[in-house]
This record gives C-alpha cells, structure tokens and sequence, in this order.
C-alpha cells in the first residue's frame, strides 16, 4: 500500500509539473509568440523566397516606403528615400531592432493565435502602417548630411508626430552590400543613432547648467557675471575657451558659447546639484519610445574635481546626449517644461508611447527663460537667415571633443516658436568642425521641406 501511495504521489507531481509546463508554454505564447515567430532567422519572412506577406509601410502623405511586390519586399523608388529611412523602415534581413518592420511586425505580418503567420483574408486585414513623418524631408536631412555619420530628428511638440528621422551611415536596402560586415564605412551600420545612440554633447549641455544656476539662485542667475581672459587655471588644469569675451552676463555667455563662465558656474554650482538638474532634464534616466528604450544621456558629476566639473559643464567630461532625448527636451522648453510623448504612427499601442510617465523635464519659469536666452542665440550671433523665414527659430549649437584624432561631434538642438509649425530638432554630425555650417545645414534642410 505504501508504494502503491508514493506512486500515486509522484504521479500526481508529474502531472502538476506538466499541467504547469503547459500553463507557462500557454502564457508565453500569447506574451511572446509574435517575438518568437518574427526572429531575424525565421525563413518564412526574411527569405528571398518568404511566405509571409508583409503589409505596406507608407508615410504621413501615403507615399509607400516599404510593400511586397511579386513575393519580394521592395522599398521606396527613390534611392536617397531607402537610405534616409533604413532605420526607421527596417532593412530586409530584419537586423534593425528598433525599426517598423521589426517593432511593428506582429501588425504587418497579421500574426495571431489563431493562424498564426499563414497568409490568410483575417492575416491581411488592417497589417498596412502609416507613418506620421515625410519621406522627404527625411531625404533632404540625410543628403545634407553629405555623407557623415550622425543623427537627425525633429518632431512636433504639440501632438509628438515625429516629422523626421534620419541615421547615418546607412545603406540601400534593395542593394544591400557584400562587404557590410568588414567595411568600415558601414560599422555601427544596424544601430540607429536617433534612438540608441549617444554622443559627447559639447555646448549644448550649457542649456542644463544654465537650468541649474536658475534653481540655485532664482531671484539672482541674471545677474551672475563671470569674466572670460579666453584661459584659466581651473582645478590645477586650464580650460579654454574659443575667444577672450571679458565680463558676461549668462545671456551674453550662452551666446557667445563661452566655456570660462558655464565652467566657473559649474564649479560654484557644485557637482552633485548639477547632477540632480540634469537628471531632472532627463539625463542619467530611462526613456522609452513605445515599446523601444532608449540609450541613455549621462551627466555623473558629483565625485567630479574642479577641472573635470568645470569641463562637464561645458558638455565634456564624461557626459554624453542622446538625440531622442535632447529632441524631447527642446520639446519640454517649447512646451512650458513639459514635453509631449514622441510618436512614430497614430495607432494605439504602436510607437505612440501612451505608457509614458512624467513627461515634465524644467520649470515653467526656466522653460521661458531658456527659450529666451535661445532665441537671442539665433537673433544675435547664428542669424535668421539660416533657416526658413518667420519659424521664429530659438536654438543652441554644440561642438564635442572626441579626441583619438577626429574632429568633433557638432550639434544644434532647437525649437520653432511658432503656432502653424512646432517642430523641435537634435541633429548631430560626427567628425565636422562646423556646427553652425553643418548641423545648421541639416535643420535647414530638413525645416524646408517642412514647413512647404
């Protein structure tokens, strides 16, 4: 009887454990079934000779960016279109994790439980996707970027519509190159610089020092004067600046991009409350676009020396951007401190970032005041002229030391001021020295095309 009763027993675990297995089986196919039938090694799709029919990808004006033509994927007629949008479509082996072809595939193949990745009436109803940017501009922004690698996104900070999206280097997906994997022109080639990338942010990152000094002394920041001799021993190191601008204000200092005074700020800041602002303006944070997190922006400074701060404080150092988020926080200054959620389509659930927390990034009163301060950079020192008439542009440069013999990584982060046109932008170009000529070049050409 006592076998009999241990037999019983261990039966009764066997079935447990089975019943469990298939309860935990069961839960991840729903949860995860769509990920695992969509894997970049899954023939049924990436083949030539795929089963899978996936649905069209077109842009905010209908024009087709990506759709399946005699069993094959095809992507938009234009060449300079394919390249400018690799990342943000998707390239044909399904290597790109944050595009729309892989983030969106279980919409653009139709997968369900029920018949799963079969081509099917219920497979193909409703898998077509509309974008909410404009393949052209995106075109114009990748060919002004003249064959640099970088980042470029600008998007409407009124109801988050990303506008335009562009990473570099690239490819053509319908002529995808044999040597990708051993040309240097093409490294990082799957990583899209918009989302998952960082970069040394250079004097764009006076923005955040600026935002510190408001909160330390609210009632004082602006008449915080420092006096640049184009030189200085800060910390036991000098710290140099592009020219000797005498006694500023911080008004004069950000347009003049002086690194004397926002180091000497930063010094009488102090690391760790230079720290806690940046992480309020969303750096050392997790930001997530749908269901994509993106690369962190980083600002650690409160075990910083007084040259390493002094350093930080003019966006060197260790600190690094992530466009993504430098969008979204021009988006925030724009918007009265607080920045709308980015989407790429209007589909709920879909790249439209519903889920997002706290979305607020500065004060209301800094919001004003930096707006101000960026306004006066483009009305006094980088001019009008460089961008479409009457976008009421408000913006900061940026010029990144890299170091190991490249020129910089050069940025302009900005906003239109403007009630018919809300376009926030980050665009960085990498190995330039050029940031007014050549980030400013890409958000002129991108804003052209826009603002048609």
């Amino acid at each position: 009887m006592k076998t009999v009763g241990f037999r019983s027993f261990a039966l009764y675990i066997l079935l447990f454990a089975f019943l469990g297995g298939l309860g935990w089986l069961g839960f991840n196919l729903v949860v995860h079934g769509s990920q695992w039938a969509m894997q970049p090694y899954n023939g049924h799709i990436y083949d030539e000779d795929a089963t899978v029919v996936l649905g069209d990808i077109s842009d905010r004006d209908g024009a087709v960016l990506a759709a399946n033509q005699e069993g094959r994927r095809v992507y938009s007629e234009s060449e300079t279109q394919r390249r400018a949008l690799l990342h943000t479509v998707g390239d044909p082996a399904g290597y790109i994790s944050t595009s729309v072809q892989y983030t969106m595939r279980t919409k653009l193949t139709g997968y369900n439980l029920v018949t799963g990745l079969n081509d099917t009436v219920l497979n193909r109803l409703g898998n077509q996707v509309k974008l909410t940017l404009d393949a052209e501009a995106c075109a114009a922004a990748y060919e002004a970027l003249n064959g640099h690698k970088g980042a470029a996104i600008f998007y409407n900070y009124k109801n988050g519509d990303i506008l335009c999206k562009v990473s570099a280097p690239t490819f053509d997906p319908e002529n995808v190159p044999e040597d990708i994997e051993g040309d240097e022109a093409y490294q990082g080639v799957y990583l899209d610089n918009t989302l998952s990338g960082t970069f040394t942010p250079g004097s764009i990152f006076k923005l955040v020092t600026a935002a510190a000094a408001m909160e330390k002394w609210p009632d004082a920041w602006s008449e915080r004067t420092y006096t640049c001799y184009g030189a200085e021993e800060i910390g036991g190191s000098d710290i140099t600046c592009m020219g000797e601008h005498g006694e500023l204000d911080l008004y004069g200092a950000l347009g003049y991009s002086c690194n004397l005074y926002f180091a000497k700020l930063a010094n009488d800041i102090g690391g760790a409350a230079l720290e806690k602002k940046a992480a309020e303006m969303g750096f050392n944070q997790t930001l997530r676009f749908g269901s994509i997190e993106i690369a962190q922006s980083e600002a650690h400074l409160t075990s910083a020396d007084p040259n390493q701060l002094g350093w930080a404080g003019i966006g060197q150092y260790t600190v690094v951007a992530n466009p993504y988020h430098m969008m979204a926080l021009m988006g925030a200054i724009a918007g009265e401190g607080e920045y709308a959620q980015p989407r790429l389509t209007r589909d709920t659930g879909f790249f439209s970032g519903l889920t997002a927390g706290d979305r607020k990034l500065v004060s209301h009163v800094e919001a004003a005041a930096l707006k101000s301060m960026m306004r006066n950079d483009v009305e006094n020192y980088y001019g009008d002229s460089l961008f479409p008439s009457g976008l009421n542009v408000c913006a900061k440069t940026g010029t990144g030391e890299v170091g190991g013999g490249q020129d910089p990584n050069c940025w302009m982060v900005g906003f239109c001021d403007s009630i018919e046109n809300p376009i926030a932008f980050a665009v960085v170009v990498e190995d330039t020295n050029n940031s007014i000529g050549d980030a400013g070049g890409v958000v002129n050409a991108a804003l052209s095309v826009l603002v048609e």
